[in-house]
C-alpha cells in the first residue's frame, strides 16, 4: 500500500513528540525524588478507598435507605476521618521508605520514623496546656509539605553517612542495633531543626506553603488544566509512552488527590463540593475502557470481516472493559498509526474530558468525591465515584454512544485497509 501525504505528515508528527516532547516528560518522571512521590501516593490508594466507602454509606441515592443508615452515620464518619482525614500521616511512612530506597546505607524503617516524627513536629506542635494536637495538617492539606520535609529528611540522612556524621559501633553488634545507632546522630539533628523552626522561631512551614500552593491548586481545577493534561496524555500514548505516568498520575497526582479528598471533606459535612478535577474524574470521562475511549472499537470489530482486527478485538474486550487498553493500543495499532491520529488525539478523550468538565461545571452531573480503583467498569465508575448519582450514568452512556459514532468511520476505514491487505497477502501466498 502506498503512503498518503497525510499519513507521511502524521509519522513525522510522531517523531516529533518522540524527540522533543517525550524525553522531558520523561526525564521528569524518572527523577528519582518524583518517582518516589509518585510511588508512595500509588502506595496509599487503598487507604483512600477503604476511607471513601463511609461516604457512599451516609450519602446512599435511595431516600428510604439514607434514611435506614442516617442513626449509623456518626459512626461511619469516624472511619472515614481516621483514614482520609489522616491520610498525609499515612503517606509519610510511605514515602519515607520509598525515598530511602534511592540510598543503599539508609534503613526504609528508620527513615519513615525520621520523617513522621518530623512532620509531626512541624505541622502539629503538641499544646502542652491543653495535652492536644492541630491534625489539621494530617489531612491533604499537609501533602506538599510533607513532601519538602521528607526530602530533606532523606538528602540530610544521605549526607550525614556519606560524611561521617555517624556513631559507627564494632562490626561484631548486630546490623540491627548498628544501623540504630548510626542514625542517631542525623535523627538529633533533624528533629532538632524543625523543632527550632516550629516551636523557637514560629515559622510555620505549611501555612507558608499552602499560600504558595493554593494558585497552583486553583489552576489544577480549571478547564484548560483537563484540556493540557487529556491532550498530553493522548499525544504521549500515541508515541507509545504511557502518558498516565506523567500526568493524571504524575504531575497532577497530588492536586488530584487534594482535591477529592476536600471534595470528601464538604460531602461529609453536606456542603457544596469546591472541586471539578479529581483522579476519577479521568475515569469517568477521560479513559472509559482506557485512553481513547478504545472500548468501543472492541465492540465495532468484534465481527470484523478482518481476522487481524476481529482477533484483536475478541482478546482486547474483556480487559476492556477494566480500562486495560494495551492490547488494542499495541495489536491494531493505533500507537504511532497517522490514520487514528486525529480520532484518538482529538476526537475521543479529549472530547470527553471536556464534556465531562462542562456538564460537572453546568451543575447538570455531580463532582466526584469517592475514590475508586481505576479498573472499575464503565456506568459502575461514575455511579460510585458521586455517590450514586443517577445523572452521571446517563451522562457516560450518551457519552460511549458519541464515541462509538465518532470511531465508527475511522475504525471502517481501517478494516477496510486491514482486509485489503490481508486479501494481498493470500494472494501472494
Amino acid at each position: 500500500m502506498k503512503t498518503s501525504k497525510f499519513e507521511s505528515l502524521m509519522d513525522k508528527f510522531g517523531v516529533w513528540i518522540e524527540q522533543y516532547l517525550a524525553p522531558p516528560l520523561v526525564r521528569m518522571g524518572n527523577q528519582r525524588h518524583f518517582a518516589a512521590i509518585r510511588a508512595a501516593l500509588i502506595r496509599t490508594i487503598p487507604l483512600i478507598i477503604v476511607g471513601s466507602l463511609p461516604l457512599i454509606l451516609t450519602n446512599l441515592p435511595v431516600a428510604s435507605l439514607a434514611a435506614a443508615m442516617a442513626p449509623h452515620a456518626d459512626k461511619l464518619n469516624v472511619l472515614y476521618t481516621m483514614t482520609m482525614n489522616f491520610m498525609v500521616l499515612y503517606l509519610a511512612i510511605s514515602l519515607g521508605s520509598e525515598l530511602a530506597r534511592m540510598y543503599e546505607e539508609q534503613d526504609p524503617t528508620i527513615v519513615s520514623i525520621v520523617t513522621v516524627a518530623c512532620y509531626v513536629i512541624t505541622v502539629a506542635p503538641v499544646d502542652l496546656a491543653t495535652g492536644t494536637l492541630n491534625v489539621t495538617g494530617f489531612s491533604a492539606k499537609g501533602m506538599f509539605t510533607l513532601f519538602v520535609v521528607s526530602i530533606v529528611v532523606v538528602e540530610f540522612m544521605h549526607f550525614a553517612y556519606t560524611h561521617g556524621i555517624v556513631i559507627h559501633l564494632p562490626k561484631s553488634v548486630p546490623a540491627g542495633i548498628a544501623q540504630s545507632f548510626a542514625s542517631l546522630l542525623p535523627m538529633a539533628i533533624l528533629l532538632t531543626f524543625f523543632w527550632l523552626l516550629r516551636v523557637v522561631i514560629g515559622f510555620d512551614l505549611n501555612a507558608a506553603l499552602n499560600v504558595i500552593v493554593s494558585p497552583l491548586l486553583s489552576v489544577s481545577d480549571t478547564w484548560y488544566a483537563a484540556f493540557i493534561c487529556a491532550l498530553l496524555l493522548q499525544l504521549l500514548w500515541f508515541v507509545g509512552i504511557h502518558g498516565g505516568s506523567f500526568t493524571v498520575w504524575g504531575v497532577m497526582y497530588p492536586f488530584l488527590l487534594t482535591n477529592i479528598a476536600e471534595n470528601a471533606e464538604a460531602a461529609a459535612a453536606g456542603k457544596a463540593m469546591p472541586h471539578i478535577i479529581t483522579e476519577p474524574f479521568f475515569y469517568s470521562w477521560t479513559m472509559i475502557g482506557g485512553v481513547g475511549m478504545t472500548l468501543v472499537l472492541c465492540v465495532i470489530w468484534f465481527r470484523s470481516r478482518s481476522a487481524h482486527l476481529r482477533e484483536v478485538a475478541r482478546l482486547s474486550f474483556l480487559p476492556g472493559i477494566f480500562c486495560v487498553n494495551e492490547p488494542v493500543m499495541f495489536g491494531v495499532p493505533i500507537v504511532l498509526n497517522p490514520l487514528m491520529f486525529l480520532p484518538f488525539v482529538f476526537l475521543t478523550s479529549l472530547l470527553g474530558t471536556m464534556y465531562g468538565y462542562i456538564l460537572t461545571a453546568l451543575g447538570w452531573i455531580s463532582p466526584a468525591f469517592v475514590q475508586i480503583p481505576w479498573t472499575t467498569p464503565p456506568l459502575l465508575q461514575p455511579y460510585l465515584s458521586t455517590g450514586g448519582d443517577w445523572r452521571n450514568v446517563v451522562a457516560q452512556a450518551i457519552l460511549i454512544v458519541l464515541m462509538f459514532f465518532i470511531w465508527y468511520p475511522f475504525a471502517k476505514y481501517y478494516e477496510k485497509r486491514c482486509i485489503a491487505e490481508e486479501t494481498a497477502t493470500e494472494e501472494e501466498g
